[in-house]
């Protein structure tokens, strides 16, 4: 494995160096735990090429972290993406020339939130899905990070019941078990999930256009996945926490829930989106561990907290303070921007937001 340090380019190896991890961090902060358990997934013969992202973290429930994306060849992982794949990142933009006025929180923040409630059976979910209102200097966003909900969970069960008939004990399959019907039952899930998200956006912008907030126009829509496998006939590509980039197609990586987003696409001639494997970070990836999170809430003045308050008012609860789950989602707990790009360079940068108002844990 080659470990490569922060300020050295994450791309630059020699092509015919056996290397089989690529990190595009600075692995000395990649927290121990999650260090162990990739290094111990990588010593499984039936992995092949790896690529790490800022954003990686341990993830108790299965044997490799978060914010990964490895290939096989002969077998395939099915529980690694959890019950949640086909979870993703989608945004709705709209031209400053078709915004009407600023969102109007006091007026229309809990309206807005009651009809989220509403917009789909299954809701956004809990954790860290959300759904925002997002501006930049040029565009106003519908941002919304949700998942396949039940259909996920459905799907997992059958991939439970899958191991137990062909390879009991163990955690892969062999590939000859992703038949014809198998992938198309697994595509019906991540269409499902694409699709949930744009349910949401399309209501959002609908919320937006009756109460006078935008003129009614064309806006773009775009959509990310970073929980899926995906079969190619080059191999099978596991991303984990890690987001599938396509050719021209723009995603959103959320870096925190005060700072906003970032706006990427691939760069298609950089030679570092192959052993990238046409992935990157799903998120900004912290900088603070979660007990150092509060320790730094705790150590700001009063005027610091009570400008947070002022600015996301509607995220305080009743004794007007934020969750300590709140505090976790907060800029000072996530690397930033230059950052990512810096160790992501077949990345472009499109756009950057700026959080207008969040909803969030509607759903279980």
């Amino acid at each position: 494995m080659r470990l490569l340090p922060e300020a050295r380019p994450a791309y630059s190896f020699r092509k015919e160096d056996p290397v089989k991890t690529v990190y595009f961090t600075d692995c000395s902060a990649v927290e121990q735990n999650a260090l162990q358990s990739l290094l111990a997934f990588e010593q499984q013969d039936n992995i092949g090429q790896i690529a790490v992202f800022p954003d990686i973290h341990y993830c108790s429930e299965r044997s490799i972290p978060v914010g990964v994306a490895f290939q096989t060849n002969d077998v395939f992982y099915p529980l690694v993406t959890g019950k949640d794949m086909g979870c993703g990142v989608a945004y709705l933009r709209i031209p400053r020339s078709e915004v009407l006025r600023p969102f109007d929180k006091a007026r229309h923040y809990r309206a807005l939130e009651r009809e989220v409630h509403r917009m789909t059976d299954e809701g956004l979910g809990g954790g860290n899905h959300f759904l925002s209102l997002e501006e930049s200097a040029d565009y106003l966003y519908v941002i919304v990070h949700t998942g396949s909900r039940n259909l996920g969970v459905y799907m997992y069960q059958e991939n439970v019941r899958l191991l137990q008939l062909h390879n009991p004990g163990q955690d892969w399959l062999p590939a000859e078990v992703a038949t014809p019907a198998y992938r198309q039952q697994y595509q019906r899930v991540l269409t499902y999930a694409a699709g949930r998200r744009r349910e949401f956006l399309d209501k959002t912008y609908d919320f937006l256009l009756r109460n006078q907030y935008v003129a009614a126009g064309t806006p773009v829509v775009a959509d990310s996945c970073h929980n899926l496998l995906d079969f190619t006939p080059a191999g099978i590509i596991h991303r984990k926490g890690s987001t599938q980039l396509v050719a021209g197609g723009e995603v959103v990586i959320p870096l925190s829930m005060s700072r906003g987003s970032l706006i990427v696409r691939p760069n298609p001639w950089h030679e570092a989106l192959e052993p990238a494997l046409w992935s990157c970070a799903h998120g900004a990836g912290r900088q603070l561990s979660r007990t150092d999170t509060l320790k730094f809430w705790h150590s700001l003045k009063k005027t610091e907290k009570d400008a947070y308050r002022q600015r996301f008012s509607e995220l305080l609860n009743r004794q007007g303070d934020f969750d300590s789950s709140i505090l976790q989602e907060f800029d000072f707990a996530y690397k930033d921007s230059a950052a990512l790009l810096a160790t992501q360079p077949h990345l472009l940068r499109c756009d950057e937001t700026t959080p207008i108002v969040t909803v969030k844990f509607t759903g279980v």
